[in-house]
């Protein structure tokens, strides 16, 4: 077994050699016993394996680095992508999918001026005309 293909292994099965297939078991004791650059590299991985284990305090990551993330990630994704042959590809959306993102509200069918003038009925008083009602009295 070589230095890389330990690294491999500890890798893909990580530093508790107990977990690793019996095969591979038997070749890295053989490295292991014959190699201290082998050892180091066991031991830091188990060091490393402990520090992923242990419970870090929470952080917060910079305001608005989650949605550029996100944005690189579905821009990558559909980078290379192809419709499927026979199908016409669609128009590329203006916004970013709703899955990501928090969607955005659908804007009103008709501008509030134009619907205040199509309209039959008065409009609602403002706050300041209204009258105010006495607040009932409490024993």
């Amino acid at each position: 077994m070589t230095p890389e293909e330990l690294d491999d292994l500890l890798c893909q099965y990580g530093a508790q050699l107990r977990a690793w297939p019996v095969e591979q078991q038997r070749a890295v004791v053989a490295l292991l016993l014959s190699s201290a650059e082998a050892r180091g590299r066991v031991r830091e991985m188990r060091r490393l394996e402990h520090l992923v284990a242990q419970d870090g305090p929470a952080v917060e990551p910079p305001p608005g680095m989650m949605e550029r993330v996100e944005r690189r990630l579905v821009a990558a994704a559909l980078k290379d992508w192809t419709p499927p042959p026979g199908t016409a590809p669609d128009p590329v959306p203006a916004r970013p999918p709703a899955i990501f993102f928090k969607p955005v509200p659908a804007s009103p069918a008709q501008p509030e001026s134009s619907a205040a003038a199509n309209s039959d009925t008065e409009p609602a008083p403002s706050a300041r005309g209204r009258r105010k009602v006495p607040e009932p009295h409490r024993d």
